[in-house]
This record gives structure tokens, C-alpha cells and sequence, in this order.
């Protein structure tokens, strides 16, 4: 969402000033005149503006009138009607800023902006000191979509008034609109840190931070901005993802526990909450703000991921099952997804789905080993040997020294009643990896069918050094000892 916001010109308006009277005879008139304009000082502007107009039936050609009333017409939003007054009155006042500001002005208000920027021109030449003609110049192209003549202009209406915080926004609006985010980011914080209560400006400023290389200097404002205004609940969350991309998560977890029940409850919110809570530990708030996710939108996917992770972790695998099935198929190039519905289904003793997952993994990716080895280790389970030896020697193709892959070979081999081989591939397993200790117990199974049992015990000795609480070395090294 964006919350930019520029200033127009209406700040510009001059009162008109009076002309010094000459004529006895008008000097009726001008007191008349000074009466009107007393009305408007006073705050009866309608007032004021119903005896300009009766003045200006005595007299249309009163450069006072036709001045007051071009300002009071723009003052009522009757800019329309301030234009001929102003134009008559800076005829008769070509170089009277005050007139050539409030007819910029009209010509601005009503879409004239050749016009409007002329005159803003003029009093520039003629004053270098205002700001304001720079500015209103800057508005113009701003509105024109012509960006950075907008920043010219307004960097020169800086550069004369370098304390205009309504300034530095406006570069910050045009910054944005080519890109330049750093430069938009710069402006907008001058313009926060000089009007510090302005939300808006407050606002700018933390949001366009959010977007440079160091998006940290945005939390001072963000956090301001909460305190600015405690009902803008869309600056809270942002505060909340700014604190948690800072590292912060305990505060970040604090201003989305606040926001329950007071922000719109979308999917992304809960999920976030979910995850915030799962880094403090509550496992079972995460697991209700998952499910809230997905009360709300079943197929967000984050949602489905981590809440089967979490049910996976707890044991509930049938369910954890069903949540990563789900996600596979909302998200199919996702390996993840693929990987973690197999380890749910083997968990559920699914081997058949496990083993059909791990094949399409295959397809995508042949030289998936990890996968590979997964998939023959099910196709053993299940008593496919046949199926289980020819992964086991895809694996061996490019990598001769896989433990787990001459494990299986070894496997096969002992199921085969092929002694020797069996013995040679568990003993270059273990060459592969000397603390892979499955290959160590059935190699002890080989020897001990060779009637090697001392060479077996002495094996298994061997490999409880490496692992002394491993309980299937324990059993078996035990078993053999008791038969001698």
C-alpha cells in the first residue's frame, strides 16, 4: 500500500494589498473598501466578499477590488471566478507579487498550468528570495507526472527555504516515482525529523526506509508512528515485520499479540503470528495461528508447509501427511513438499506412496543420490531386491565409495547366500566410511555364516567404541559371545 501524500500551493495565498488613495473623490470608496477587507480580518469572509462584490458593481475597474475578490473567490474554492478578477488586476499590477501569486494559483486550481507556472516564473525573477513560486512550479510538474523537473523545482524552493518539511515530502514523492529510493528515503526522513508530529510525513519516512540497503533506520519511525497514532493498525503490522526482519522477534511477537482482534484478519497474519510464536517456544499457539491461516485460505502454502513440519515433529504423521499431499500438489516443482510427504508416508508405514513420490522425484532429478538411496531402501523394505539392487548400482555409477549404496549391495548379496561378495561389499562400505555402522553389524552377520565368530565379536567390539549406546550392536555382539 502506499501512503505518499504532497502538498499543494493553497498555502500561498497573499491578502491583497490596497493602493494608496489620491482622489478626494474616491475616498468614500476606499473607506468602503478598507471596511470589506476589515469584515474578512475578522473572519466574516462572506460577508466580506458580499460588499467586494457590491463595490465591485460601482467600480469593476478598482485594482483593490477586482485583488480582494480574486482572493476571496480562491478562498471559497471559486477558483474559476478568481481568475478574470486577478488577470484584471495584474494589468493594472505587473509586477504586484502578491496578485501574480494568488492568480498562479487560480491558474493552477484550474488546470492552467502554463499559465500558473508563468507566473510563478515572474515572481521568482522578481523576488529570488520566495520559495513558494519554486514550489508551487514543483506541484505543477509533480501533477504532471514530470518527475524530475518536479525535484528541480522543489530543490530550488529548498535551497531558498531549507526548513519547509512540506518541501522535502514532495521530493521524496517525485524520488519515489524514478526510483530513486535512497533519495526518496533522504527526503522523506527531513521532512519526518522537522515536522515530528506529522503522521503522514512520519509515515513516508518509515515506509521508504523499509525499502533501502538498511532497512533498521525505519524502526525509529515506525516507531514513532505507532505512537503517533495508536489506531493505525496497518503501521503496527508493519512495525511488527520491521522488528522481526530486524532480529528483534520478541518485540515483533508482542505487537502481533497486540494486534488480535484489531487488524484484518488475513492469512499472512496469522502465519506470521504462527511463526513468531514458534520461535518463542509456543508450540501450540503456532499450531492455532497455522490453523487460523487455513481456516482462512487453505491453499496458502507457507501455512501448510510449517504446520506439517510442526505436526510431523509432534508424531502426527497422518495428518502431517495429508498437509504436505496437499502442498505437493498446490506446488509441484516444490522438492521440499515432495520430500516431506515421503518421510510422513514411511512414517504411517506408506511405503507405496513414499515410493511413488521418490520415483517422480527421479524423473526431475536423476543424480538425486539422497533420494535415490531412499527409494531403494523402500523398494527393499517391501521385497523388491531386484528393484532395490539396480538403485543401489545407479548410486554406484557415479559415486564407487557410497557406504549406504554398498551397504545394499552387501544386502542383496547375504540375501543371494553369495558369502564372499556380501563380505567384500560391507568391507568397502566401511572403507568408505569407517563409523557407518550398519555395514558393520552385517558384515559381523556375514562372518558369523562363514563360522568367523571371533572375527565377528572382534568387529563388533570394534564398532561399539564408535558408538557404545548403539542397542543392535549391544544385542548382537551378546548373542555371540553367549554362543561360544
Amino acid at each position: 500500500m502506499s501512503f505518499r501524500k504532497f502538498v499543494l500551493g493553497g498555502a500561498c495565498l497573499v491578502i491583497a494589498a490596497m493602493a494608496i488613495c489620491q482622489d478626494k473623490v474616491d475616498r468614500d470608496f476606499q473607506i468602503k473598501v478598507v471596511d470589506a477587507a476589515a469584515k474578512y480580518k475578522e473572519g466574516k469572509t462572506e460577508e466580506s466578499l458580499k460588499a467586494f462584490e457590491d463595490l465591485f458593481k460601482i467600480n469593476p475597474k478598482s485594482s483593490d477590488v477586482l485583488a480582494w475578490l480574486g482572493f476571496l473567490y480562491l478562498r471559497v474554492d471559486r477558483a474559476k471566478d478568481a481568475v478574470p478578477m486577478l488577470e484584471a488586476a495584474a494589468k493594472d499590477r505587473p509586477n504586484d507579487l502578491e496578485v501574480m501569486n494568488n492568480l498562479g494559483n487560480a491558474y493552477m486550481i484550474t488546470n492552467a498550468d502554463a499559465k500558473a507556472v508563468a507566473q510563478y516564473t515572474k515572481i521568482a525573477t522578481l523576488n529570488p528570495k520566495m520559495y513558494e513560486p519554486w514550489y508551487n512550479i514543483g506541484n505543477i510538474r509533480l501533477r504532471s507526472k514530470d518527475w524530475k523537473n518536479a525535484i528541480v523545482a522543489y530543490k530550488k524552493a529548498a535551497e531558498i527555504n531549507p526548513k519547509a518539511p512540506f518541501v522535502y515530502n514532495n521530493i521524496g514523492v517525485a524520488s519515489e516515482k524514478i526510483n530513486d529510493i535512497d533519495g526518496a528515503a533522504s527526503a522523506f526522513a527531513k521532512a519526518a525529523t522537522m515536522a515530528p508530529t506529522n503522521a503522514s510525513f512520519v509515515k513516508n519516512a518509515a515506509y521508504s526506509l523499509l525499502k533501502t540497503k538498511s532497512p533498521e533506520k525505519a524502526l525509529p519511525y515506525l516507531e514513532k508512528l505507532v505512537l503517533l497514532n495508536k489506531e493505525d493498525f496497518d503501521a503496527r503490522l508493519v512495525y511488527g515485520d520491521a522488528l522481526w526482519r530486524s532480529g528483534d522477534k520478541k518485540k515483533a511477537l508482542e505487537q502481533y499479540e497486540a494486534l488480535m482482534g484489531k487488524t484484518k484478519e488475513t492469512a499472512s497474519f496469522y502465519f506470521n503470528l504462527g511463526v513468531l510464536r514458534a520461535f518463542a517456544k509456543n508450540v501450540a499457539g503456532a499450531e492455532e495461528a497455522y490453523r487460523k491461516a487455513l481456516d482462512l485460505d487453505g491453499n496458502d502454502l507457507d501455512a501448510l508447509n510449517n504446520l506439517g513440519i510442526l505436526l510431523y515433529k509432534k508424531g502426527q504423521y497422518e495428518e502431517a501427511k495429508t498437509l504436505f499431499d496437499k502442498l505437493s500438489g498446490l506446488n509441484p516443482s516444490s522438492k521440499d513438499a515432495k520430500k516431506n510427504l515421503a518421510a510422513a508416508a514411511v512414517q504411517c508405514g506408506d511405503l507405496e506412496t513414499a515410493k511413488k513420490v521418490w520415483k517422480d522425484m527421479l524423473k526431475a532429478e536423476p543424480s538425486n543420490v539422497g533420494v535415490r538411496l531412499d527409494l531403494a531402501n523402500a523398494l527393499w523394505q517391501t521385497d523388491d531386491s531386484a528393484g532395490a539392487r539396480q538403485q543401489f548400482m545407479i548410486v554406484l555409477q557415479s559415486d564407487p565409495n557410497n557406504s549406504e549404496a554398498l551397504n545394499g549391495m552387501g544386502l542383496y548379496h547375504l540375501k543371494q547366500n553369495s558369502l564372499q561378495l556380501a563380505e567384500a561389499a560391507f568391507k568397502q562400505s566401511i572403507a568408505g566410511d569407517s563409523r557407518y555402522l550398519p555395514a558393520y553389524n552385517n558384515l559381523a552377520v556375514t562372518l558369523e555364516r562363514l563360522n568367523r565368530r571371533k572375527e565377528a565379536i572382534a568387529l563388533l567390539e570394534k564398532a561399539l567404541k564408535i558408538d557404545p549406546q548403539n542397542a543392535e550392536i549391544k544385542k548382537n555382539l551378546e548373542r555371540l559371545k553367549s554362543a561360544v
